[in-house]
This record gives structure tokens, sequence and C-alpha cells, in this order.
């Protein structure tokens, strides 16, 4: 399926608008959700150690009147014990009753709060767990079920110990607890991990409920405040925190269904949602707007060009825009009036010759030279004759053809040709006059006669393939032309992208930020392929000048990593550095630079999520080698040298790039003096070497050369 510039313009620009909005937003709303599990985990938690705070400080408060009363009753007599504690219960109105066991647990004597009511017959506690401690020399507090009533019991004088209950009831009404939300709810638990408090609204069997969770489970037993997230008996999500009680044993739990907190989060991610897709609208919309406007004009230039290419040189590319593109236009135009020039020039040329010829033979353009299979001349034509300079009337006819061709430079590639059996074997031929540069394509075929199989001799043929090399000469200048005239649009992309991020023409927002970012690396990166091209014309053509200077490769290896980290940030790619510290050479700073980043952006394209790329260097003493090595798929044994080529990538890789990063990468290493290598196993990866000698430097004539009279 044939996909238009139009439908692709669309969908990069939904791509690059967007996508990166969409993945802010859903990075935002991540970030939201957990904020506001922080703050309603930290609410909890505040709540929990509140409630666990007033019930240490109401249980420390009745302990320590309890422990003074005891302490002063020490050197009294009876009578003078049972006034003190009388008072004690008249003074502290949360003491509901004190009494005093004998060492067999029965009570001899019992005090009741003037505002408790009646205290009830003399008992036996014997068997109680409290008792037990006291006797045992220590204090022991606990709740009793069924009164919720708090229980101290204390060791006092001789065999004796003092027992005394505690009004928690009336302690936990004052306390006021709610819900929290709708849903959410404190719940208080003694130390064997019961529910002595929740709030007055809920129910006592939910109560009950949250004391069997996992979290009243371990709030009980842990020694510190905690918040967790848990499942309920019904297996929904919960928001909880946790705050022991250290007096009593037990904790304070407090509790929130995670649906119910995170419902604001929720409208949030709806809101977005919205959002997104109002601006997926929008940027389709941009995109079909601005897509028009260029494929208009490049439609208009393709049909120009189809019937230039069918021979039909009064066609024009009519372009009325006020852009880069009219100039494109223009520039297409005047390409076609000098095609048609030469093309009119090639069709006298031709006339003239047919003028001239005197047999079929001698009519065409092409040189024809016929041989036996001894290789003796049975006829050459003229065309042949100029080509392998033999006198328009020498006789050619039983004389060899290696004897007849006086150059050795052409000797050399016709006798190749002439003794190869392989099919569509040919080389190519440079012939240099006066007044003329021209080229041929030499081949040679067998002579089969019709009706016979064994050939009778050999047909050396020479195509003028001048016009061939003109027309690849003019298709390259005219992709120069057009690279160029690209290069100015892209070049206004990016600095009004740049004028915007600095927000000269007034502020942005924050997702437009996001945005223009995006836009300017896409731009930058069109533009690298641009540059690629150029400068690979220009190397090729040998135009490209370098300066040599002191230069630490190190450095300009830490200097690229730094600059090419935000491009590995998506795939979470690790960037290291290894080798010799000591790196100074005579090199061009700037092509340094390029060859690091064109090796490290290779590697970036094809090194995996979470990959590790390494840049390494070494001295041998008169070389210096540096190399990236990536953790990817690896390079093919057989593309260990393709890849060097200008447009040549492993098939099935799908980088993208102008297949032009590695070619000029070649050239700078050949412009240095060096030479530029992979090494690869499928699989583990792929290393690309280049070394250079140290000691460069340059004649008196600017060339480069190996111990050369310093940096130029």
């Amino acid at each position: 399926m044939k996909l238009r510039l139009l439908h692709k313009f669309i969908a990069v620009m939904a791509l690059v608008s967007v996508l990166p909005m969409a993945l802010l937003g859903l990075r935002l709303i991540n970030l939201g959700q957990l904020g506001v599990r922080t703050a309603i985990l930290e609410l909890h938690l505040t709540a929990a150690d509140k409630l666990s705070a007033e019930f240490n400080a109401y249980l420390r408060s009745a302990d320590a009147g309890l422990r003074s009363a005891i302490k002063a009753m020490a050197q009294m007599d009876w009578d003078n014990k049972q006034t003190m504690l009388a008072a004690l219960l008249e003074t502290r109105r949360e003491i509901r009753q004190i009494s005093v066991l004998l060492k067999d647990g029965t009570e001899i004597v019992k005090i009741i709060s003037p505002y408790a009511g009646d205290g009830g017959e003399l008992k036996k506690y014997s068997g109680t767990d409290g008792f037990k401690t006291a006797k045992a020399g220590r204090r022991h507090l606990s709740v009793d079920g069924k009164t919720r009533l708090a229980v101290f019991y204390y060791p006092f004088g001789k065999d004796m110990v003092l027992r005394s209950e505690l009004d928690l009831p009336s302690f936990i009404d004052s306390l006021d607890l709610k819900r929290i939300g709708s849903e959410g709810f404190p719940v208080v638990l003694d130390a064997s991990g019961a529910p002595i408090a929740w709030p007055g609204d809920l129910p006592a069997e939910t109560a009950a409920a949250a004391a069997g969770w996992e979290i009243s489970k371990n709030a009980v037993k842990s020694l510190s405040s905690g918040s967790a997230e848990f499942k309920d008996a019904d297996g929904r999500e919960m928001l909880g925190a946790y705050s022991p009680i250290s007096e009593l044993g037990g904790a304070v739990v407090v509790s929130q269904p995670r649906e119910g907190a995170y419902r604001y989060a929720m409208f949030m991610r709806r809101q977005a949602i919205y959002a997104v897709l109002v601006f997926l609208a929008l940027a389709v919309a941009a995109g079909w707007f601005l897509s028009r406007s260029l494929t208009k004009p490049i439609t208009v230039l393709t049909r120009a060009a189809e019937f230039v290419a069918a021979g039909d040189f009064s066609r024009k590319a009519e372009v009325d825009t006020s852009d880069e593109l009219k100039d494109l236009a223009e520039t297409f135009n005047k390409m076609v009036s000098q095609l048609k020039s030469y093309s009119d020039m090639q069709v006298d040329r031709i006339i003239r010759e047919q003028k001239n010829t005197e047999a079929i033979l001698f009519s065409t353009e092409d040189g024809i030279v016929m041989t036996d299979m001894a290789g003796r001349v049975q006829v050459a034509n003229r065309k042949a004759r100029s080509v392998l300079g033999i006198g328009q009337k020498d006789p050619v006819d039983g004389k060899t053809l290696a004897g007849l061709i006086a150059s050795d430079t052409i000797k050399e590639p016709v006798m190749d040709v002439f003794g190869s059996r392989e099919e569509s074997y040919s080389r190519e031929i440079e012939i240099s006059q006066e007044q003329s540069h021209r080229f041929f394509k030499c081949f040679a075929m067998p002579i089969v006669a019709p009706g016979r199989s064994e050939p009778l001799g050999r047909l050396v043929g020479f195509y003028d393939i001048t016009l061939d090399k003109e027309l690849a000469r003019i298709k390259d200048d005219f992709l120069h032309s057009i690279t160029h005239d690209l290069r100015n649009p892209m070049g206004a992309i990016k600095g009004f992208v740049e004028f915007m991020l600095k927000e000269i023409p007034g502020p942005i927002n924050e997702q437009q930020k996001k945005m223009l970012v995006s836009i300017d690396r896409a731009s930058f990166r069109l533009l690298g392929m641009i540059n690629n091209i150029l400068d690979s014309a220009k190397m090729q053509a040998g135009k490209m000048e370098i300066s040599l200077a002191p230069v630490n490769l190190r450095e300009v290896a830490l200097r690229v990593n730094s600059l090419m980290e935000s491009l590995g940030q998506r795939k979470h790619l690790r960037f290291e550095v290894e080798g010799a510290e000591q790196t100074l050479v005579n090199a061009d700073a700037g092509l340094m630079e390029r060859m690091f980043t064109n090796l490290i952006g290779n590697a970036i394209k094809f090194t995996p999520e979470n990959g590790v790329i390494t840049c390494g260097l070494s001295d041998d003493g008169d070389h210096l080698t540096a190399w990236v090595r990536d953790t990817g798929d690896g390079i093919p044994p057989e593309y260990l040298d393709k890849v060097f080529e200008k447009f040549e990538q492993v098939k099935g890789q799908k980088a993208g790039g102008t297949g032009l990063g590695l070619t000029i990468c070649k050239y700078v290493a050949a412009a240095h003096l060096g030479k530029i290598w992979a090494e690869s196993e499928p699989g583990k990866g792929a290393k690309f070497l280049f070394t250079i000698p140290k000691n460069l430097g340059k004649d008196e004539a600017g060339r480069v050369l190996v111990g050369g009279g310093g940096a130029a």
C-alpha cells in the first residue's frame, strides 16, 4: 500500500505534537496519583499517631497518679492508706475503683469512685493474667472485653496487689471518632487485637472485620508507626496507616478504600484524555493544512519530471508560492532547459555522424571490432578505430587485436574484457583528447551464426557513456542544489523554534515547550541528514579542508557522550568511556567530534533498551586508536565492509538516517591518513574502530603527512 506524503505528514504531526503530550500527561497523572497516595497515607498516619498519642497520654496520666499514690502509701497505716485512696478517687474522675488484693487474689479493700456508682461485692482475681504479673513484681495493664474498662495491676506492699479500673469508655466517647471520607474509618485495637473503639455510626461487625485484616494483625505486633496498601476480606484495595499504643500494647488503625481516595485523580485522568483527543484533532487539521501547502508544489514538480523522463522538455513546473519551493521549481526549470540543449546537441551530433557513414556497420556510434577465435581482427568501424587509436585508413585485416592497440592504458582493459568469459563483464575506458574527455564502456560477446552452436569469433564493443557520466554529474548537481535549497528552510525552522524556546516572541507553557523541543530535535536530525549529504559530496570531491591542532580525544569523547546522552534517555542507555588517559594527537577537532558523533549516534540507533555504549582509546606510541562499542544485535559478516559505503545499510535493520554517517567517518579517517573498520559477531553487538597517526603535520603545499612540520 502506497502512503502519500499527505498521510505521512499528518501522521508525523500527530505523533510529534500529541504523543509527547500524551506521554507527559500520563506521567503527570501517575505522579499525581503517587502524590495523592502519599498525602492520604500521611493523613492517615497523622490521624493514627494523634489517636495513639491521646491514648498513651490518658493511660500514662492515670498510671502516674496511681504510682505516686502507691509510693506515698508505702509508710502509712491502713487507715491513712484508705483515706489517701479515697482522696485519689475524688480528684481523678477517670478512676472508677481501687481495690487491694491478698496473695490469694481476694479483695480485702475496695474503694468506689463517687462518680461510678455501686461497685458490687468483693471478688477474687487469682486466675487473671494481671494478678499473676503483679505478683511477679511488674505492672500489668489490659482492657476488659465486656466492660471495655482499662484495668491496672500493681505490686503493693508485701504479698499484696493493688487493682484499679480506669473509665476507658468515657475517654473513648470524648475522642469523637469520625469516619474518613465516605467509607474510611479508624479503629482502636487492644493487645489481643480486639476492637475497643471505633466511630459511633460504624457497625460493630465492620469494626470486628477490620480487626481481622492483615494490617491490623501487623499493627498490634509493630513497635513503630507505618502505612501500607492492602486488601480487605472482600478483596477491595485499601490504603491504611497504623500507630502502636505502647501503654496498652494495642494499636490504632486508620483505613480507607483506594477507589474513594483516588476519586479526584481519576477525574484528572479523564480530563487529560479529553485534552489529548482535542489536541489530536488540532494536530490532524494543522498537518492537513501544512501538508497540502507542501504536496501541491511537489505534485507539480513530479508531473513535470514525468514529461521530462518521457523526452518532452517543453513542460515547465509552474509553482506559485513565495517560499523555497518556488526556488526549487525555478532550479528544476533551468535544469530542464539545460537538458533540452544538451539533447539537441546530441541529436545534431548523431545526424552529422550518420551522414558520414558509408555502410550500415559504420553508421553506429558504438565502436565495433570483430575478430576470429584467435584474436585476429576482421572488421573495425570508425568509432572503434578512434577509441583504439588506429588510423581510419590503416589496414586491420588479419592483424591481432593486441598488436593494433598502441596505448598500454587502453590495451590492458580491452584485452582483459576480450579474454574474459564472464557474462555481462565490462570495463570502463577513459580517453583524453585535446578538446574532449570521453568515457567508453568496453564489453565482449561471442559471435554465433544462426543454426550453429559454436561461436565464429568474438565481438568487442565500445559504448560511449560520456553522456551517462554527464547526466550523473547533472543529477548529483541537482541533488546538491536541492539539498542546499532544503537546508535554508530547515535552518529557518530550527532558528524560529529556538526563538520560541527562548520565549523571545512571548511566554510559552510547559506543554508547548515540550512540543517545540520535539520539533527542534526533528529539525536538527533532518538538518544533520542534509549536512551529511553535502559533506559527503565535499569530501568525495576532495574539497574538505582540515586544520591540524593538538586534540585530546578523551575530552572529545566525553563531550560528545554528554551531548548525546539525551538521545539515549528514552531507551535508558548507559554511556561509558574507558582506556588511556593521555590521548593527545594532531587532528582536526571538529572532524574528530563529527567522527564520535556519527559513531555514537549510530550506536544509539541499534542498541536496545537498558544497553551500554562504550567509548574507548588506546595508544601504541605512534598511533592512537579509538572505538565505540554497543550491545546491539551486531552486524552480519557480509556487511562489515559495506556499511562504510554511501547509502549502504544492513537489510532488515530499520533505524532511519541517510546511510552517510559511516561514509563520512571513512573520509575523515582517510583525511588523517588513518583507517576505520568494524568488528562484530551477530547477537553480541558491534565495535567500530579507527586509528590515526599521532604526529600528523602539513608540508608547504598544505598536504597532510606523517611527521611533517607540525600542526597547521
